[in-house]
């Protein structure tokens, strides 16, 4: 029952990761080829700004109130009323504080105006329910909000961004598409569950920012591993050097969301539930889970990394060329964020936020002095180099902290995954075909070099299938 709940969960989240960061992809890269390396720097660099802003007004309360609503379904309506008042107050604070800093930024006005457009984004994330229906595992809600996003974003560019001249047009389309999905997500919640529960105390909403402080510590402190370098970037060098870091790390942080955020957004909630049932039911459940991420993160790094030029040769023009070396690079972060996610859901689940938060300021710190102290020497190479780094030392101190699963036993469920990767890579090196036959025939090739050396057997496969059917 448990394995067809997180199939189903996941198989939602999955795909609407993949449809809604789809449609997202396909505007950044038109964005891309419209503004090209120079403009589409700005853009990127003035999202990454304003999303550091919008993380500080979430305050890691997504989080918080999945896990809660997740445990305590009888008080749902009193935690969501409490999460959105201090969502909504928070997001009026930030952008503040984004006025402020805009106005103390040395840039372009170019760059100002847009960072305040995409501020204009917060008011309608805070009123963005996805965590709800995450907490009470209906993804079919979150899978509606998440491709209705893309879509809308992508729509809207499509249509109407056709020259340089656009630049704020696609920043403001980009927020459109957040407030679209906040109102069909905040319209079927009053639908199902009625309106919220209007009273309000301040010992509750102190009690809940405290809980929420260490995880939005860490998920600020996450935020600065994804996306400092381009900041520093933006800081340190050129517009087009951020536009061609950005246009191949863009992909690699559409595989992240799909891969990475929808596996853990689709476990997060049952790993809160078992660990409230049984520690021995938590442990078991936790090397399942990392067993199939593990299956999952070898082929993209090692794919990843033999098909780098011909993605970029397929997404872009020919100027993006020289952001390959990012793209291979960049997508072994990706791979140790698929293990990674396992170990965090584990800390938070069990309440240990400090952890959480200690892991974070660790590998903040080194992607920051990595970052400041490589940029100037490496060029926009840097940041990916950084990252790999960074997300290796996070993820041996969490597994270091989980005390559910050894180091040694990573290792162990890594070596026959690896070994059925390293096969698949070394075929596709010697096959010059197109790009999607390729991606098709990797994947055939990975599953049969697992099952041929009985890493996964046949009835695993089919238990799985029939998860989904029944």
């Amino acid at each position: 029952m448990i394995a067809k709940q997180i199939t189903r969960n996941f198989l939602s989240l999955f795909l609407s990761n993949v449809i809604g960061q789809l449609f997202t992809l396909w505007a950044f890269i038109h964005i891309a080829s419209v503004f090209g390396p120079e403009g589409f720097g700005k853009f990127s660099f003035a999202q990454v700004v304003a999303l550091y802003f919008l993380y500080l007004a979430d305050f890691g309360l997504q989080t918080l109130g999945t896990r809660t609503v997740a445990q305590e379904r009888g008080e749902m309506r009193r935690y969501v009323w409490h999460i959105t008042v201090l969502r909504i107050g928070l997001a009026v604070t930030s952008f503040v504080l984004l006025l402020i800093f805009v106005a103390l930024l040395p840039e372009s006005e170019d760059t100002k105006q847009l960072l305040i457009v995409f501020g204009l984004a917060f008011l309608p994330s805070a009123l963005l329910l996805e965590w709800v229906f995450q907490g009470i595992e209906q993804m079919e809600y979150v899978a509606l909000g998440r491709v209705l996003k893309g879509m809308i974003f992508a729509g809207l560019v499509f249509f109407f961004v056709n020259t340089p001249e656009h630049l704020y047009h696609a920043a403001a389309f980009y927020v459109a598409g957040i407030v679209a999905a906040s109102a069909i997500l905040l319209w079927i919640y009053v639908q199902k569950f009625g309106l919220p529960a209007w009273k309000l105390s301040a010992a509750p909403l102190m009690n809940t920012l405290r809980a929420a402080a260490p995880l939005a510590a860490g998920s600020f402190i996450t935020q600065i591993n994804y996306n400092f370098g381009t900041v520093a970037l933006g800081l340190l060098l050129t517009n087009v050097d951020v536009g061609l870091f950005s246009a191949a790390y863009k992909v690699v942080l559409f595989l992240w969301a799909f891969a990475a955020v929808a596996a853990a957004n689709a476990v997060f909630p049952l790993m809160a539930k078992s660990y409230k049932q049984s520690v021995t039911l938590f442990s078991d459940s936790l090397k399942n889970f990392l067993r199939v991420f593990v299956f999952a993160a070898i082929p993209v790094g090692i794919g990843g990394s033999i098909l780098a030029s011909q993605i970029m040769e397929f997404l872009y023009t020919p100027e993006y060329q020289k952001a390959v070396i990012v793209f291979q690079l960049s997508i072994w972060t990706v791979v140790i964020v698929i293990y990674r996610m396992v170990f965090e859901n584990a800390l938070v689940a069990k309440n240990s936020q400090r952890r959480y938060f200690q892991g974070y300021v660790l590998a903040g710190l080194v992607t920051i002095l990595g970052n400041l102290l490589l940029i100037p020497v490496l060029g926009f190479v840097a940041p990916s180099i950084v990252g790999i780094v960074s997300e290796s030392t996070l993820l041996a101190y969490f597994i270091a902290s989980c005390k559910f699963i050894r180091p040694s036993y990573v290792l162990k469920l890594t070596v026959k995954p690896l070994a059925a990767g390293s096969l698949m890579g070394l075929a596709l090196w010697f096959l010059p075909l197109n790009l999607f036959v390729m991606l098709a025939i990797g994947i055939v090739l990975y599953f049969v070099f697992l099952v041929a050396i009985r890493a996964l057997t046949l009835e695993e496969v089919t238990t799985y299938v029939h998860s989904l059917v029944r």
